[in-house]
């Protein structure tokens, strides 16, 4: 049984290399995904059967990272980063210049810098809690934290 799904991985894997440049090995990223790069150089993913899961419209896409919800960095041909989830949906858009790690700069959020320079956060849901409004990092004196 192994050996039908690798051979039909293979065979959707081929199929799909005609449409795009590089169809990487599946499975690296996430179960049934295969990392895709186009001709322009951008990235996204396709399933075993080389139907396309995510666009690709990424410059660079992370691996998915448990302790993020599972969540994968993703970086935009504008040099925006965010996030996708595991279904291949954006769940945090690919606006910011940084995302700092969970947790480094205040417990459960991330600090997220815009293409503007300035600072807000995002919680674990991919919501900004604080808007990306601050030309120093938020503290507790200077920005109201909604829960």
């Amino acid at each position: 049984m192994k050996n039908i799904i690798t051979l039909l991985a293979l065979i959707a894997g081929f199929t799909a290399s005609a449409q795009y440049a590089k169809t990487y090995k599946y499975n690296d990223y996430k179960q049934g995904w295969a990392l895709v790069k186009t001709s322009s150089g951008t990235y996204g993913f396709i399933d075993t059967d080389g139907k396309q899961v995510v666009a690709p419209i990424y410059d660079k896409i992370g691996k998915f990272d448990k302790l993020h919800k599972g969540w994968a960095l993703v970086k935009n041909v504008s040099d925006g980063y965010g996030f996708i989830d595991t279904s291949g949906k954006e769940v945090v858009p690919a606006i910011y210049s940084k995302i700092y790690k969970f947790g480094e700069h205040r417990e459960n959020l991330a600090l997220v810098q815009s293409i503007a320079g300035k600072y807000g956060f995002i919680d674990h849901n991919g919501k900004e809690v604080v808007t990306a409004t601050y030309d120093d990092v938020p503290t507790a004196k200077n920005a109201a934290l909604s829960k």
